[in-house]
């Protein structure tokens, strides 16, 4: 009988040689359809604030409550959804959170005053602090080792084009209702995505990582094998990936607590990535919630700016699907350094600038790389941490950028508009995008062409060849 160890890894490395199959496929829809719903939600503040600036008669502050209220419930939220994903699964807390978000969001047009609307946003907000992370979590564990980032590019790229879709709903709520009922029609839609809680309830499967975490090695098998099937492949059940059998072997007995989150080598790692995925947030949170109010101040038409805030996001529908390609054949680092700094351009440029032709070339290069950033952005948080924290490390990543990037920078935003202008902001953003990228293009870990529990360990690449020169002589016990 093979000794538990040793069938885990012979599993693992099962699963991380599979080719796309319909059930994987099927995965990968469920969970955009996931982020398709966070989307919406998260998208509708910047279409709600520009309809509202002049039907409540809303101040700079205001406006700055209203475009942090949503993300002030993210990141309370994203506090216990790390401890849970570790602790009861991750696809738990994704139906959780899609339930809690959908109905409070569809709350919001029931609303007649302010504080009642900065109220239902922060409590929805924190249901999405549950969803947001968990697909690069989810899919990090589930794909094949080379496609990693080429997978979770595809899903990101819908997440977001889907972006567009607010706006969409925004552009046409204008022209179809009187201004003292258009800005609820994005709330009252956004209770559509509790539907979604059956499929994902019935056909999403919970990590394979997780599971064998919890020693429920039965399901994982089950769910090998009919991948297996699908892809026409062999059961085979001496295939070992000896290198990832190592790392899993010295992690065997080890306890996860939020301390060894802030030990060597997961706080020098949970820095730097958190550095840049603050900046990656910066840039989209002034655009996705003040995006709309800053091109109407550049004398476009309210509806205009919604809709064009929209096709940025589905340009960087495009740039995300491209950069998870590319990112699978080059590496992360190259591939975050060319589109922070492309991006950085971009809005030197949009500030810079207000020639038509050349702000065109602004708003490409700020939304294809800009804000086309985020799979390999998140996706090298998730590769950072092996399975007993991965969740717990992804989430306060989230939470640490989220808080500089969504809360503290956008309360500061309509202020600092009526101050110095947008030209001044865009400036500020690509300084800043070039600074917070600087530590993981100096110090960053190359992660992609292997495994996640090779990407995870807090052992050495010299360490592991020990490791694994040991097993290979049978010097050290295979059993828990």
């Amino acid at each position: 009988m093979k000794q538990p160890l040793i069938e885990d890894e012979n599993l693992l490395a099962r699963l991380d040689r599979m080719p796309m199959t319909r059930t994987i496929f099927g995965i990968i829809v469920l969970l955009s359809l996931v982020w398709l719903a966070e989307a919406f939600d998260i998208g509708i503040v910047g279409t709600v604030i520009t309809m509202l600036k002049h039907t409540w008669h809303l101040n700079a502050s205001q406006m700055g409550l209203l475009g942090i209220s949503g993300t002030l419930g993210v990141v309370v939220g994203l506090i216990p959804a790390g401890f849970l994903a570790d602790k009861i699964g991750r696809k738990r807390v994704i139906l959780w959170g899609i339930i809690a978000f959908s109905v409070l969001t569809c709350l919001g047009a029931f609303v007649s005053n302010f504080p009642e609307l900065l109220a239902v946003r922060f409590l929805a907000g924190i249901g999405g602090g549950a969803v947001l992370p968990m697909p690069y979590l989810f899919l990090s564990e589930f794909v094949h080792t080379e496609r990693r980032a080429t997978m979770v590019g595809y899903a990101n790229g819908i997440l977001t084009a889907a972006y567009l879709v607010p706006n969409l709903v925004g552009a046409w709520a204008i022209h179809a209702f009187a201004a003292a009922i258009s800005w609820r029609i994005p709330f009252l839609l956004g209770g559509i995505p509790l539907i979604m809680s059956v499929p994902l309830a019935i056909w999403l499967p919970e990590s394979p990582r997780f599971l064998l975490k919890r020693e429920r090695r039965a399901e994982v098998r089950k769910l090998v094998e009919k991948l297996e099937t699908q892809a026409g492949l062999p059961h085979d059940q001496t295939l070992v990936n000896k290198r990832a059998l190592a790392v899993i072997h010295k992690g065997v007995n080890d306890t996860p607590t939020l301390r060894s989150l802030l030990r060597a080598p997961y706080l020098k790692r949970g820095l730097i990535t958190a550095s840049q995925l603050t900046g990656a947030l910066v840039l989209f949170y002034i655009l996705l919630v003040f995006g709309p109010t800053i091109l109407v101040s550049r004398g476009i038409g309210t509806d205009n700016a919604i809709l064009l805030t929209g096709l940025m996001m589905g340009v960087a529908g495009i740039g995300s699907i491209i950069q998870g390609y590319l990112s699978d054949h080059f590496g992360r680092r190259i591939v975050l350094t060319v589109y922070f700094l492309l991006a950085a351009i971009g809005c030197g440029i949009f500030g810079l600038f207000s020639s038509p032709a050349i702000v065109l070339l602004a708003g490409f290069l700020t939304s294809f790389f800009g804000l086309g950033v985020f799979p390999v952005s998140k996706l090298s948080v998730a590769e950072q941490y092996p399975t007993r924290l991965r969740g717990k490390g992804v989430y306060y990543n989230e939470w640490t950028a989220r808080v500089i990037s969504g809360v503290l920078t956008i309360y500061f935003i309509p202020a600092m508009l009526s101050w110095w202008g947008n030209q001044v902001i865009f400036e500020g953003i690509a300084i800043a995008l070039l600074v917070l990228a600087l530590p993981i293009v100096l110090w960053g870990r190359e992660t992609a062409h292997i495994s996640v529990e090779e990407a995870g360990t807090d052992l050495s690449f010299e360490a592991i060849n020990s490791q694994v020169d040991l097993l290979e002589r049978g010097t050290v016990n295979m059993t828990r």
